[in-house]
Parts: C-alpha cells; structure tokens; sequence
C-alpha cells in the first residue's frame, strides 16, 4: 500500500481478507488464489467487499471529507478586565478548526512565560469549532510602568499571524486629555456667556 498524508480512517478485517481505505486511496487484501471451497469462499469474500463493505466505507467518508478536511481560521480579541489590585489581559482565539493552534501573549514584543499564565486548554465551542483563553495578571504598580501587551495566533488556515494590541495605561491618559478639553471647552461656553450679557446691558444703556 502506497504511503499517504491521512491516516487511514476505516478498517475492515475478516480472517485474511482486509480492506483499508481513507480519503483517497483503499486497498484490498483478500490473500493468494484459492480452488475448490476455499476458492468459493475468496470469491464470496470479493463480492461481499466490492459490493457492501466498499460502498458502505466509502460514502459516509466522502460525505464527511468537507467537515473533516475543512480550515476555519480563528477570530482573535484582546480582552482586559479591571479586577482587585489591578488588570487581567485575556488573550481569547475562537472559531478556529482543527484545534491546532500557537497563541501567545507578548509584553513589550516579548513572550509571557506559561507559568504566569492561565488557562491554556483547547475546549470546543459546541459549533463544530474550538476556542483558547490564556489570562495574565497585571498588578497596579505593571500598570504605571505602561507596557505593551500583545495577543499573536498562528494557525493552519492562515498565510500570517493575526495580532491584537493594548497599552498600559493608555486610557489613563486618554481620560486626562479628554478632561482638558471638556475643561476648555466649558470656560470658553461661560465666556461668550458673559460677553453676550454684557453686550446686552451696554446696548440697553
């Protein structure tokens, strides 16, 4: 039998008569030439494989070969969740299939070692897919610090890696610019205000 990339997928064996087959290729084993009884009973055992054993392995297979053979590639989030002291970053892959995947969680370009991770296990979604999780705590002093935390998936149904990004206390940053404007803006409403008020009294005047 010739060497193939699948595994074989079905079997079938009674006494020397053997039949393997996956998604592209069978082979049969039914042994030597055999006269007389025995020579009825390889031609029985023929018949018997060419028309049930063969159709009946072969069609679910066929049927099956998209769902088995398919690429789904994963959908990739970031996730960060304010809990008691500081952060936790959760690197989330879902959707995906075959449950083959490398996801790993980068802190200013380099890897979080596993040992500061969770979780970490493949788990099925239900739909057919797979999903992966993998959360680090970040204290409140890592916070100050303002490292970059990257989520990078490489997976079978993708030319390249797909990527998701956060920094650090960024938002703190954004909130505190955002109070600045909103600051400016108000003093500048309360004095057109004002210069309106008393445009309005001298012109009364």
């Amino acid at each position: 039998m010739e060497n193939w990339p699948w595994p074989c997928l079905s079997m079938f064996s009674i006494a020397f008569f053997k039949m393997y087959y996956n998604m592209t290729h069978y082979t049969y084993d039914a042994g030597k030439l055999l006269l007389g009884r025995d020579g009825m009973m390889q031609a029985y055992k023929t018949t018997l494989f060419e028309t049930f054993y063969l159709p009946l392995c072969i069609k679910p297979l066929k049927t099956e070969k998209n769902v088995v053979m398919r690429k789904v590639p994963p959908r990739l989030r970031l996730i960060k969740k304010e809990v008691s002291g500081g952060f936790q970053v959760s690197c989330l892959a879902f959707g995906f299939y075959p449950r083959h995947i490398n996801l790993t969680l980068l802190r200013d370009g380099q890897p979080v070692t596993e040992q500061e991770l969770t979780g970490g296990e493949v788990l099925p979604s239900g739909d057919g897919t797979y999903q992966l999780r993998k959360s680090l705590e970040v204290s409140t002093e890592e916070l100050k610090k303002r490292h970059n935390y990257t989520c990078t998936a490489s997976h079978l149904s993708l030319d390249n890696k797909l990527d998701a990004s956060w920094e650090s206390g960024a938002e703190r940053v954004h909130l505190s610019t955002l109070s600045v404007l909103l600051v400016m803006l108000l003093i500048v409403i309360l004095l057109g205000i004002f210069i309106c008020v008393k445009r309005r009294r001298c012109s009364f005047s």
